[in-house]
């Protein structure tokens, strides 16, 4: 019935006497959308970001090759490339593009720009795993591109469907402009940006699977969630990604409907293993058991999380029942630390959080203060937190990230490759690094899960996160807004939006 009710809002008509006739005007619709971000970007470089709104507003702006739902739910759709072939050895995946696809300054693209953005991504050390096994990379005519893999690598096309296809001659133009003003050939074009305020796009009226139909697009910066709640009802914005904590009082509000997508994404607390006590596995296990996972999901997420100390979720490819979980024991988690020499009160020294984890941060602290062990949590801006998050520059910290994708994906937490991007823990170990190393060979489905047991495992049992739980994705948008069922993950596109 809400669905019908804002259809017939939107089609609305107003009524006026004329000459003496009566005349019907159809009120025209809305074509603006506003999108509430709790964070500013850092970047609009199409390889070298790294946070969930830089992927949504770069998603935007770019085109992939393909699509592929994350969930794994449906075949692969054509975007930039029509039509694709893998080899029987599988070592050679050929793309065959588009003619008529072009970027947002008029020019055409063609296989030169894949072949530069994928070789792009092979440079990035934030995305760099979307092209894992990746050694090269041919264009032998404008719209074919043959991409060449050292071996068989299986998630290799949900990896290179991330890929954003940027322009070449953009980039060998300026540089700058190519971070800062960003040309895609994506539904959206760049029209500019605000630091700290805002980011617009403007549907690209040329664009080859034809224009959006909502015009133009903000995204507005609103870090503090309880204003973001009332700018969605007072309707100053129109979707937003929420927290648990705003849905009853959003939910109490017929204008507004609420989306609970599942996805791969934990919460966690991460040691650095190179500064001391982290460095003691036995601290660490001791870290994990004094957590109280099932009063954090109850507090801080309202009950909209799974409980789950493994950083893969129990939806995912790998997970295995069989592999340890941490449960709440205190009185465990004292024991390990004398075992470990440490003598309680202990002082930890500074918990670094970003804002929006602050609440988080306080529940971890009292647990850890239950058990001896003392944190003063230092607050920090987002992006600035990242940085000091990706140097090393912390001993602890709780945050949420997202390795989406094939579950090789997890390799960057835990091996030696990704210290400064998404191993926080700055955990580095052969083993280790030779299991996820096997994984992404491994073509036989079986073997494949039991490598990941045994990552998984050994992962475990040396406790390098202290994982907490599956926060549900929450989005909240007008109902007079049409968004189609959204994917695993949570992942959206605006184009697929109407009014």
């Amino acid at each position: 019935m809400k669905k019908f009710t804002a259809l017939l809002a939107a089609a609305a008509m107003a009524v006026s006497m004329a000459g003496g006739a009566l005349t019907v005007q159809a009120e025209e619709a809305k074509t603006d959308l506003v999108i509430a971000v709790d964070s500013d970007v850092d970047t609009l470089h199409p390889s070298d970001f790294s946070t969930t709104i830089e992927h949504d507003i770069l998603s935007q702006i770019y085109d992939p090759l393909f699509y592929m739902n994350p969930d794994g739910a449906h075949d692969p759709e054509p975007r930039i490339a029509e039509s694709w072939e893998i080899s029987d050895d599988g070592l050679d995946y050929t793309f065959h593009l588009r003619d008529d696809v072009t970027f947002h300054d008029g020019t055409s693209l063609t296989s030169a720009d894949a072949k530069f953005s994928l070789e792009m991504y092979m440079a990035s050390e934030y995305q760099g795993s979307m092209v894992t096994g990746l050694s090269s990379v041919d264009a032998p005519d404008d719209y074919t591109v043959v991409c060449h893999l050292d071996s068989p690598y299986s998630p290799f096309l949900l990896g290179v469907s991330q890929v954003h296809i940027a322009s070449k001659a953009y980039f060998e133009s300026s540089e700058d402009d190519f971070v800062n003003s960003p040309v895609g050939s994506g539904p959206y074009k760049f029209t500019g940006r605000n630091n700290g305020s805002n980011v617009t796009l403007e549907a690209y009226e040329d664009y080859y699977r034809g224009a959006a139909p909502i015009k133009n697009v903000t995204f507005e910066v609103i870090p503090d969630q309880s204003t973001t709640a009332i700018a969605l009802q007072t309707g100053e914005v129109d979707f937003a990604s929420i927290e648990s904590a705003t849905i009853a009082q959003l939910q109490a509000n017929d204008q507004i409907t609420i989306a609970e997508v599942a996805n791969s994404g934990f919460t966690y607390v991460s040691m650095n293993t190179e500064k001391e006590p982290f460095n003691n596995v036995l601290v660490r296990q001791a870290i994990n058991y004094a957590l109280n996972r099932e009063n954090l999901v109850a507090v801080c997420y309202d009950n909209m999380a799974e409980v789950n100390s493994n950083i893969c979720s129990k939806d995912r490819f790998g997970y295995s029942e069989e592999q340890p979980q941490y449960t709440y024991d205190p009185g465990k988690a004292k024991e390990l630390l004398a075992e470990a020499g440490i003598e309680t009160p202990y002082d930890l020294g500074e918990m670094l959080v970003a804002e929006k984890y602050s609440n988080l941060a306080t529940v971890i602290q009292n647990d850890l203060a239950a058990v001896g062990l003392n944190v003063t949590i230092a607050v920090k801006e987002f992006n600035a937190y990242i940085g000091e998050l990706t140097s090393g520059n912390y001993g602890i910290t709780t945050l949420e990230m997202t390795l989406d994708g094939d579950s090789q994906m997890l390799e960057m937490a835990y091996t030696t490759d990704y210290i400064g991007t998404a191993n926080n823990a700055r955990y580095s170990d052969e083993e280790m690094d030779e299991l996820f190393a096997q994984a992404r060979t491994e073509t036989d489905t079986d073997a494949r899960a039991e490598i990941f047991n045994k990552a998984l495992t050994k992962a475990q049992n040396e406790a390098v996160y202290a994982v907490l739980c599956n926060p549900l994705t929450l989005f909240a948008y007008n109902s007079g807004l049409t968004c189609p069922e959204f994917p695993f993950e949570g992942v959206y596109s605006i184009y697929d939006f109407t009014w």
